[in-house]
């Protein structure tokens, strides 16, 4: 085993409303299922990035994808950290669609709760080079001015490698094994830029703090590990079953577990049920942007066997 807004303030008040009723029962439910529904910090969060076209043309394009926490319209700004320099780029208006997903594992199907915007774009100069790191640093309604309203999360880019089987870290936003959607989404990572002009980034000085650390940036990490248990009820009723779950775990920047989801489910109640325990248990370091702790994301990936 091992782990891994007379009538406009009245309407937008009951939308609010209505969104908070909608997240309440949306977390009634993970709490009746054993997971504690994540408390999120922004509006949305970058979940994906990468390039369109060949790596060698210039000036390159970038897509990219913003999940959040209930649809809306923003305007940002995406501030990110090239192998050249400091660059961002200003997108004031990105919606965010409901994006419920049926999808299919080994032993299960069920339904995961999303929100994705659809595919956006944008440029990068000659002399930019590739981005290192990228983040959303200011959120607002569309059309106005945007306001820093959390703290800046941060996304690392780097190559999705194959799964490391001593490894208790994975690669990605999500680790989504043996996982297969049965339903179309409204990211289509194979969307094509418009024919438009793009939002192009800018060049902008490097911020004071980021050289205030040795190391700037840094993912969520385990400090001490609790690694998951086979079930008793399997072992005594003389079921020797395997399976893997993964649990994505939202980690505060003190720390602390946020809160815990399933992200990718074994099909068997009592494998999930540990893998959310054990990495409930588990303490984590968090993550850091230039050089502050901010919130982060650790998928905690357990797997069970015969022993």
């Amino acid at each position: 085993m091992k782990h891994r807004r007379l009538w406009a303030p009245v309407f937008g008040a009951f939308i609010v409303l209505a969104a908070t009723l909608m997240l309440h029962r949306v977390a009634s439910a993970q709490e009746a299922a054993g997971q504690a529904p994540m408390r999120f910090y922004c509006a949305a969060r970058v979940a994906s990035l990468s390039r369109v076209g060949a790596p060698g043309t210039v000036p390159s394009i970038w897509r990219y994808e913003l999940s959040g926490d209930f649809p809306t319209s923003i305007s940002l700004q995406l501030t990110m950290r090239t192998t050249k320099g400091w660059y961002r780029v200003d997108a004031p208006s990105v919606t965010l669609l409901q994006d419920n997903g049926l999808y299919l594992s080994d032993e299960a199907r069920f339904m995961r709760s999303q929100v994705h915007s659809p595919a956006q774009f944008f440029e990068l100069p000659a002399a930019a080079g590739k981005p290192r790191y990228i983040w959303l640093s200011k959120f607002g309604n569309v059309g106005a001015s945007p306001q820093s309203r959390c703290p800046a999360m941060w996304f690392h880019v780097r190559k999705r490698l194959a799964a490391n089987k001593t490894s208790m870290h994975v690669s990605g936003w999500f680790r989504a094994h043996h996982v297969r959607r049965l339903n179309a989404s409204v990211y289509n990572a194979r969307a094509l830029p418009p024919a438009g002009t793009l939002p192009t980034a800018r060049s902008v000085a490097e911020p004071a703090r980021a050289t205030t650390c040795r190391h700037p940036f840094r993912e969520a990490r385990v400090d001490k590990v609790m690694p998951p248990s086979y079930p008793r009820f399997y072992r005594n009723a003389g079921y020797w079953m395997s399976g893997e779950v993964a649990v994505e775990v939202q980690v505060a920047p003190d720390g602390r577990v946020a809160g815990r989801v399933i992200a990718s489910p074994s099909g068997r109640k009592f494998f999930d049920e540990n893998a959310l325990y054990a990495a409930s248990r588990t303490t984590y370091f968090p993550k850091i942007g230039l050089c502050r702790p901010v919130p982060g994301y650790y998928i905690y990936d357990a797997e069970y066997g015969p022993v």
